[in-house]
């Protein structure tokens, strides 16, 4: 046990720092692989000295009762996110709406790229289907995401009649809530967003009162994929506890 976590330690600092080379410190929760490296690091060195030998057995066995039962929560919430990943609609839908994410001066992140991505390939398979960008402007971004998220698809060659846009989000669920404003009752609807975020998007809309919705799961970053399921983890514990 030693070895292994000091392994992991080393590990999650290692994947921090090549986190902080590929995007820079773009979210203050990559900061959590730096407390997990410490975290482990400390566990590792715990186990060396003999540290829980020397625990009384009701105490030793309460704390793995607590470790199992939280391990096996966490790999449960992932099966959960993991596969709404692979969830696709068998028809086509009459709405796709796209989740916005975050733009930079250059223009849409990776993740969004690959949103708008997904949404220009669906586009192409059933031309019938309407668009919705959304998302609202953020303190840090130089312009809606709803305005370039339109931009991209224009350029990609979609015709703009198609694309609808909602500039006013600023979160999942206002990303739904206002779409939603735009589709008419009774047509169905597809939620175009990164594989991880799929599962607590189609949650939020059922609650919202979608009835005809599904998930369009576009691809990942497979750089940034741990921390975004881990920090999903959290999003869905909290989203499926706390709103109903």
């Amino acid at each position: 046990m030693p070895v292994i976590c000091t392994i992991a330690g080393i590990l999650c600092l290692i994947y921090f720092i090549l986190l902080l080379l590929y995007t820079g410190l773009t979210s203050a929760f990559y900061l959590i692989w730096l407390f997990m490296s410490a975290g482990f690091l400390l566990l590792g060195w715990l186990f060396r000295i003999r540290f829980f030998q020397h625990l009384p057995f009701p105490v030793k066995g309460g704390l793995i009762l607590f470790v199992s039962v939280c391990l096996i929560f966490f790999l449960g919430v992932e099966g959960m996110i993991l596969k709404g990943s692979l969830t696709m609609p068998e028809e086509a839908q009459d709405y796709v709406i796209v989740l916005g994410a975050h733009v930079r001066s250059t223009g849409p992140s990776r993740a969004l790229v690959l949103r708008l991505d997904k949404a220009y390939e669906y586009a192409l398979e059933y031309p019938d289907t309407m668009i919705i960008v959304s998302g609202g402007q953020g303190s840090n971004e130089p312009c809606t995401e709803s305005s370039a998220m339109k931009q991209y698809l224009l350029e990609k060659g979609i015709a703009e009649e198609r694309i609808l846009e909602e500039g006013l989000s600023t979160n999942t669920r206002e990303n739904l809530i206002f779409s939603g404003e735009l589709i008419p009752d009774g047509a169905s609807v597809g939620i175009i967003s990164n594989g991880f975020h799929i599962c607590r998007a189609l949650h939020l809309a059922q609650t919202l009162g979608y009835e005809n919705v599904s998930g369009i799961p576009a691809r990942s970053d497979p750089a940034t994929q741990p921390t975004n399921l881990l920090r999903e983890f959290f999003a869905v514990v909290k989203d499926f506890w706390l709103i109903r």
